[in-house]
């Protein structure tokens, strides 16, 4: 790798890159509420059903590393980016169980994946600017997220079916990633085509720290419809409005992330952040009126915008493990929040409630705050 891994279409592409990716994982939060419509099943039931994502990512993460070391990062982003297309399309139009949860599982782990390696490059790129770049990339996908949502919300609410909305958001995530493809990089990363190494103690640490982050972020994207649309007699149209909330503020708090970390320190992020983010989940809780609950939504987004981007940026500084290998091993041990999220959040909310749920995602938020003396 050299420095031309810091060309202004490099770094087009790798923003480009994030932005596709948050497209394609908003599409299912508006989409949720229509699937139980269309499969009567219970919380917890559904909860299990979920568990679908979780498995389909943490069993193809850890093929990341030895996918880019044998066939390069270009070929690996655009074959997620189609079945990931697949995926989508699969989620909307099946009304069969099986189907749902065959559709469910291509989605997580085409986007588990792609989250990988466009890690991978951003760090790439990020080590041949030789300054931190991580949280605007970061802020990219945040963008993706919260673009999809309120798009796909929107479509929706002006009387578009499901289905049409979906497939208007599949070919604007094609026409996209082809739009910057020669932007990917198309080089296989050194450093051994194992497909897992057994990851070091910071290595581990990070992953663990990122488990609780992703498990917040998947337990508003997976049941913060269902919240808003059960518990605050919200419609079902603007269930979407939850986790758009969410990503607005994750957003706007990356894109300043940077330079706020130059300025804190990555210690004083984590604690800063993880306590922010607890206090919007309580919020959220506690308050009666939707617009109070959206924001606390929207304040959980702000504390966790930076905790992930600076924990995976920190992981350029070991050097036991090859970048791409440290990437695989630390996102896949962050992904399982993705996997347990669903399940803890569908079975808590079974046999207590969904608040009570939210509530335990907020003392694990306040666990990684007092974990940021690590990091000093």
């Amino acid at each position: 790798m050299t420095d031309s891994n810091d060309s202004p279409l490099i770094r087009r592409a790798t923003r480009s890159g994030f932005f596709m990716a948050g497209l394609g994982l908003s599409v299912w939060a508006p989409l949720v509420p229509y699937a139980r419509e269309r499969i009567e099943i219970s919380d917890a039931l559904f909860g299990l059903l979920l568990l679908c994502i979780g498995i389909g990512s943490l069993t193809w993460m850890p093929l990341s590393g030895l996918l880019v070391a044998r066939i390069g990062i270009r070929p690996v982003i655009v074959g997620c980016v189609l079945l990931l297309s697949l995926a989508l399309a699969g989620m909307v139009l099946s009304s069969a169980l099986p189907l749902l949860a065959l559709a469910l599982f291509c989605f997580g782990g085409s986007l588990g994946v792609l989250d990988v390696v466009l890690n991978i490059q951003a760090l790439l790129v990020e080590r041949s600017a030789g300054k931190r770049l991580m949280s605007n990339f970061h802020g990219m996908f945040s963008l993706g997220t919260i673009s999809g949502s309120l798009l796909l919300t929107g479509l929706l609410m002006s009387g578009l079916s499901p289905a049409t909305g979906t497939i208007a958001l599949i070919l604007l995530l094609l026409a996209g990633t082809a739009a910057v493809y020669r932007g990917f990089l198309p080089d296989r990363a050194p450093g051994g085509g194992v497909s897992f190494m057994r990851p070091n103690a910071m290595v581990m640490l990070v992953g663990v720290m990122c488990f609780v982050v992703y498990l917040a972020e998947g337990a508003i994207l997976d049941w913060s419809a269902l919240y808003l649309t059960q518990e605050k007699a919200l419609d079902t149209a603007r269930g979407g409005l939850g986790y758009a909330s969410f990503a607005l503020m994750v957003t706007c708090g990356r894109f300043t992330g940077d330079r706020l970390t130059r300025a804190l320190g990555t210690a004083r992020v984590i604690l800063f952040g993880g306590l922010l983010a607890a206090g919007g989940i309580f919020l959220s809780i506690w308050a009666e009126a939707w617009p109070l609950v959206l924001i606390g939504y929207g304040l959980c987004g702000l504390g966790c915008a930076n905790v992930s981007p600076v924990l995976i940026s920190s992981l350029s500084q070991q050097k036991s493990m090859p970048v791409h290998q440290a990437v695989t091993a630390a996102t896949t041990i962050g992904f399982a929040g993705v996997l347990a999220g669903p399940a803890l959040i569908g079975a808590i909310a079974h046999y207590s409630s969904l608040g009570l749920a939210f509530a335990a995602v907020a003392l694990m938020l306040i666990g990684i705050a007092c974990s940021n003396r690590r990091f000093a």
